[in-house]
């Protein structure tokens, strides 16, 4: 005889798909990442423009400023940094006591996040 407890049976299925609390975790661990990587790019490329010690550099590494001005790579940026901070207040909230529904804040959060990215491409577009 086993002394193992048996799992509960998956009767509905949500083992089966991403549940939104995992994407929820999922986005706000790669909007961290986006930001965190967008910050260092910047910072050496900065640094590789600007810096004589680094002149070299800079006649080799002429795609720096065409990447930095690409209109996808700021509506990521803009994306990630609302997003990540509307959720860091989401969980700031839940954290000293506030109920949200997780759902709505999720969809919530998401869509600001994008009228900011989209803003950011029409902007580009001449819009």
């Amino acid at each position: 005889m086993s002394s193992a407890l048996p799992l509960p049976r998956n009767t509905t299925r949500q083992a089966d798909v991403a549940l939104q609390g995992e994407i929820a975790r999922m986005l706000h661990r790669f909007t961290g990442t986006v930001i965190v990587i967008f910050v260092l790019v910047h910072v050496i490329a900065q640094a590789v423009l600007h810096a004589p010690a680094l002149a070299a550099l800079k006649a080799q590494a002429s795609w720096l400023p065409v990447v930095q001005s690409q209109h996808w790579v700021h509506a990521v940026l803009y994306f990630s940094i609302v997003f990540h901070t509307l959720y860091g207040f989401k969980l700031l909230l839940t954290e000293i006591g506030f109920a949200l529904d997780y759902r709505k804040a999720l969809w919530s959060i998401v869509s600001v996040s994008s009228a900011f990215a989209l803003r950011e491409l029409l902007r580009y577009a001449g819009v």
